[in-house]
């Protein structure tokens, strides 16, 4: 899933909302990375923009996005991307999968810097996290390219220094790896523990 252009970013909240606890809203959070910018917002996939602008009316339920865009895609499901801090499309324009449709700010309801993503089909909100094919929990994404000592340091907030002394080690590949894995692990781990906790 490419959603930022850095694709380093975070799944930080899930707004669940009616009977089947639908998890309608889902909020970003761009993060930093080598890869680019984090907080340019890119289409999530090939559509018509059906509405972008700006709700102005406090009355109107659309006055919670701020500044939006909304684009027709497979299905009939529209992503309405909110909350930004500029657009860079139009209504009727055609936009293909990673195009830069804005960027990521605190317009709308809410404090701090975040993108909504609101799915909806036949004016009814669709569950999001299905419809993007991730888990129903808070999650970071980091871009596929990633090498693992790139995950590392941004996981461990390690600077440059640290990076280039750990780099210099023999089998310096090797030891990111095996850093990177027991990464995953812990968080695998934490994972499960937060589940049973749950259940």
């Amino acid at each position: 899933m490419q959603l930022y252009k850095s694709g380093h970013f975070a799944l930080t909240e899930i707004r669940r909302s009616g009977k089947k606890d639908t998890a309608g809203i889902l909020c970003f959070e761009g993060l930093p990375s080598v890869f680019g910018s984090k907080k340019e917002v890119l289409a999530l996939e090939d559509g018509v923009v059906l509405r972008a602008g700006r709700c102005t009316d406090l009355k109107s339920r659309d006055h919670r996005l701020g500044t939006f865009v909304a684009i027709g895609g497979r299905n009939g499901v529209s992503i309405i991307y909110g909350r930004l801090a500029c657009r860079f499309v139009r209504n009727g324009d055609y936009v293909k999968a990673g195009t830069c449709i804005g960027i990521e700010g605190s317009s709308g309801s809410g404090s701090g810097e975040f993108l909504t993503l609101e799915f909806r089909k036949n004016g009814r909100r669709v569950d999001g996290c299905e419809y993007l094919g991730i888990s129903h929990m808070p999650q970071e994404f980091n871009p596929p390219e990633s090498s693992a000592a790139e995950i590392v340091c941004r996981a461990c907030s390690l600077d440059e220094p640290t990076r280039r002394y750990l780099d210099a080690a023999p089998d310096s590949d090797r030891l990111w790896n095996s850093i990177a894995s027991h990464l995953e692990i812990s968080e695998a781990a934490s994972s499960e523990i937060e589940r049973r906790t749950i259940d």
